[in-house]
């Protein structure tokens, strides 16, 4: 395997199941198409994979092959610019797939990072393609995920490009209510508390900007009355205002 590790990475024993024991079952659309682990192509998904906080799922320009489900937790994709500084590229929550970028390629174009201890499937491609050659719909999964990936590198460009600073900020809180919502037990009332596992450092490093900058810009977005801003939990008082605000 090319994909850097941590040591206590490890394989799920034999014979169990663990997608029937899944929370994320339900959701999971690999969950109902994926054959049995005891099957040939069924040893194309490793389940159950811990990553504790700040351990590599797998390192810049280490050689390409697997993608990977997030079942719970967050991981985040960052790289180091030419002049040594640090840019992060992407938030991955339960439920998402990353390593798409990678396709077409021989390597990783970046770093993925878990953002507090999570745990993850493992897409083996190989094997994953030769599933898709006998199971349409799993293709079709594929494809969507790719195009999905691209809608939102080009909704992120188009954002950068078109709002203005606080605009921006509050995008990335509204984005990042409406994923978090879809998790079963997620508060759902406008003003409760939501769960935000990346660090703010992380999030102005998203948004190209200085830490400082995005204190400041919280600040004013919360004299507005738009969002609160906590160590580990956001607050939109007003999404449907909020989304308004921020559409491009």
């Amino acid at each position: 395997m090319s994909v850097v590790l941590p040591s206590r990475w490890c394989h799920q024993d034999a014979g169990v199941d663990s997608c029937a024991v899944c929370e994320r079952q339900s959701r999971c659309f690999l969950a109902e198409r994926l054959p049995d682990e005891g099957s040939a192509l069924g040893c194309a998904v490793r389940r159950y994979l811990p990553v504790g906080e700040g351990d590599l799922v797998f390192r810049r320009d280490a050689r390409f092959g697997s993608l990977f489900v997030v079942r719970s937790g967050s991981v985040k994709a960052q790289r180091v610019t030419r002049d040594g500084g640090l840019v992060v590229t992407g938030f991955y929550l339960p439920g998402d797939v990353f390593g798409l970028d990678a396709i077409g390629g021989e390597r990783y174009p970046c770093d993925a990072v878990a953002v507090e201890d999570t745990e993850l499937c493992e897409l083996e491609f190989d094997r994953l393609l030769e599933l898709c050659a006998v199971t349409p719909e799993l293709q079709g999964w594929l494809v969507s995920c790719i195009g999905c990936c691209l809608r939102q590198k080009d909704a992120d460009l188009s954002a950068a490009g078109r709002l203005h600073r606080d605009a921006r900020v509050l995008r990335f809180f509204v984005e990042l209510h409406e994923r978090l919502r879809q998790h079963p037990g997620a508060p759902g009332a406008p003003g409760a508390r939501v769960p935000k596992p990346m660090k703010k450092r992380d999030i102005a490093l998203f948004l190209q900007m200085a830490p400082e900058t995005l204190s400041r810009t919280i600040g004013h977005l919360r004299d507005e009355g738009l969002l609160e801003v906590g160590s580990d939990f956001f607050i939109l008082p007003d999404p449907a205002r909020a989304w308004l605000m921020t559409r491009l």
